[in-house]
């Protein structure tokens, strides 16, 4: 055969490949961005939403108990719910398909395993034992589905895990909230305001609020902190001393003010410990947070405790029951972090 037609070809089943999974998302599945995509406005509202009583009764019977509740109320019921509930499957959102994909069953088996075996590596950590139970009865009927064996599940958990944690970080760490003060000398009030910062492409957004006025939130954002600025002046909703503070705030967001050092060892130290829970790898997560504390107390300065917010903000992201007891757990001193560890973890620009 013409070599010519063979490369033709085999760049042409390439593209096609290409093509076909463009939109897919391989990695290891974020519970908390794929109920994002989902019209429902908080967690607390997942078992009353009309996704949940879409399904089918056994369906939510099944998928509802792994946290211990009848019906499906956490992101992870949720996401197993929708994608195994064939009405619910039925009716989600174009995003949501990307993450799970019902025509990729293999993809989506081995993503919702992950998840679950992710949950039952913490909570066998946790010690407990009856949810571990329900979990792995979970697992085993993803697994009875033969479209991924509990090897595959498991490799990919562990190849995935820090794709994970480092994203989780990276949401937590880039973002700041404040009182925003808005006084001049005709009004007096301030907004509950959120300044984001994308690390991908440097865009900023600000979500502000009235606490005062029910459902007065909005957003405005921009490709730059400058443009931003320029773009709150245009709004008509800041007076200066108000843009100013949000400039102010920018500076103080973890992630600008924290070295990547300081980012890359947090997220190795969380991603040891998800492959590996363990006494040893459990101390390190620990005293991460002993270390910003202590470095709050010695310095003043209060990036610090902003850094300590965010990283309890990351710990509940991951598995709520381990920032529990992170912040429970009382520990005075600092002795499985080495000295270089410690140094970078609290390492400024």
């Amino acid at each position: 055969m013409n070599k010519k037609i063979v490369l033709t070809t085999a760049l042409f089943i390439l593209v096609m490949v290409t093509d076909t999974f463009a939109d897919t998302d391989v990695s290891l599945l974020n519970v908390n961005r794929y109920f994002s995509y989902f019209s429902i406005k908080k967690k607390e509202d997942i078992a009353d939403s009309d996704y949940v009583w879409e399904a089918k009764p056994e369906d939510m019977a099944k998928f509802g108990n792994l946290a211990g509740t009848v019906l499906p109320d956490t992101p992870l019921e949720f996401a197993l719910l929708s994608y195994y509930s064939q009405p619910v499957l039925n009716i989600r959102p174009l995003e949501a398909n990307a993450i799970l994909p019902a025509n990729n069953p293999k993809l989506a088996d081995t993503k919702l395993g992950a998840a679950v075996f992710q949950e039952i590596q913490i909570l066998r950590f946790l010690g407990d034992t009856a949810a571990v139970s329900r979990h792995e009865a979970v697992l085993k009927w993803i697994t009875d589905r033969k479209n991924a064996t509990r090897a595959e599940i498991e490799a990919f958990y562990r190849d995935n895990v820090r794709g994970l944690i480092s994203a989780v970080v990276d949401e937590e760490f880039n973002k700041i909230s404040f009182l925003l003060e808005n006084y001049s000398t005709n009004s007096k009030f301030s907004y509950n305001a959120v300044l984001t910062r994308n690390p991908q492409n440097g865009e900023y957004k600000l979500s502000y609020e009235r606490p005062d006025i029910p459902n007065s939130k909005k957003e405005l954002s921009a490709l730059s902190l400058e443009t931003l600025l320029s773009t709150l002046q245009n709004s008509g909703d800041f007076v200066p001393t108000a843009i100013n503070a949000v400039k102010a705030q920018a500076a103080l967001i973890p992630a600008v003010a924290l070295s990547d050092a300081a980012l890359d060892e947090a997220k190795t130290i969380l991603t040891n410990f998800y492959i590996t829970p363990s006494a040893t790898t459990y101390n390190a997560v620990k005293e991460v947070h002993t270390l910003f504390i202590d470095k709050r107390v010695a310095t003043g300065k209060v990036i610090y405790w902003l850094a300590l917010l965010d990283y309890v903000g990351v710990l509940e992201g991951l598995n709520a029951g381990l920032a529990k007891k992170v912040t429970d757990d009382k520990n005075n001193s600092v002795t499985a972090l080495s000295a270089d560890q410690q140094k970078r973890l609290v390492q400024l620009r």
